[in-house]
């Protein structure tokens, strides 16, 4: 979650789609196919979640990554029901987009983009397969950021992975298309809040506290909040990194507090990469745009 002005309706999950975007945009694309796999069928599609789950404990190399998508991807052609493959397809095109692609998005802005609209689209059609009074909903034409509250706890992860996506993806565009989807984002995301605020180690609260810092106060910015939010992600997992990332970038600046902004950077920049094992690879993407915060600072692009 990294956002800018534009994110300010949907901090960075509000934000919308492009123009012309894919199902997520107009509602649901296709209806899900929930047939019975024969047993060949269904050792094919087994075999393939197996090998996706394989590369993705890997992710920390890229092409173990990109292996994993492309596993995850065959699955879900075999199992189109398959929820939660769909969910792990989200998670992992968010990470390709924010962990690699965004290092080369002057170059691959048009790939960036497409992994992101592929995330939020891959979540999108999980949540249809988990639910299908939702799905019926989607089909129909009703906005997801209304058929989220019949949604419950199981569909958590791919509610934040969605929004996760729509919302790197919408903050990339301009701002009219972040506020044309900021209430979908906002919705989605407060659902998440609502019933798993501890979810992936204060995902929620960690949002909000972007969402409070970076919109002006005109669209409901309120620094008091961004900071309750923020602390409260911490007391979930104070070894998250990427929570003190977006307290540099975007709460630190508007307080104008340059102190808070280099013990935030600090820390990200001191932690073993192993503090929360299993996501080392996140942890390393963290500290990478650690020392890009710190250039900034350098460059002069914050206001202290």
């Amino acid at each position: 979650m990294r956002l800018r002005f534009p994110i300010i309706v949907a901090v960075v999950t509000s934000l919308g789609l492009f123009a012309g975007c894919g199902p997520s945009a107009q509602g649901l694309s296709g209806g899900v196919s929930r047939s019975q796999l024969d047993s060949n069928a269904a050792a094919q599609h087994q075999q393939l979640v197996t090998e996706g789950d394989a590369a993705f404990a890997a992710r920390s190399d890229r092409a173990q990554l990109e292996l994993a998508i492309s596993k995850y991807e065959a699955a879900v052609k075999v199992k189109d029901d398959d929820w939660q493959t769909y969910e792990k397809l989200a998670r992992a095109c968010y990470l390709l987009a924010d962990g690699w692609l965004f290092f080369e998005k002057e170059e691959k802005q048009a790939e960036y983009l497409a992994t992101y609209e592929k995330g939020y689209t891959y979540g999108e059609r999980g949540i249809a397969a988990l639910s299908p009074e939702v799905e019926q909903r989607l089909k129909a034409g009703v906005d997801l950021k209304d058929a989220a509250a019949l949604l419950d706890r199981k569909a958590v992860p791919l509610m934040y992975w969605y929004a996760t996506n729509l919302g790197k993806w919408g903050n990339s565009q301009d701002i009219t298309v972040v506020l044309r989807y900021k209430d979908r984002i906002f919705n989605v995301m407060s659902r998440v809040l609502e019933l798993d605020p501890g979810y992936f180690h204060g995902a929620p609260d960690r949002y909000f506290g972007a969402y409070y810092a970076i919109a002006p106060t005109f669209a409901g910015g309120d620094l008091d909040k961004s900071w309750e939010h923020f602390q409260a992600s911490l007391k979930t997992e104070p070894k998250y990194l990427a929570t003190y990332n977006l307290i540099a970038e975007f709460y630190a600046p508007k307080k104008q507090d340059g102190a808070l902004f280099d013990e935030m950077i600090t820390f990200v920049k001191n932690a073993p990469i192993e503090s929360i094992p299993g996501l080392e690879a996140e942890a390393a993407v963290e500290k990478r745009k650690a020392e890009l915060l710190a250039k900034r600072r350098e460059a002069g692009d914050f206001p202290f």
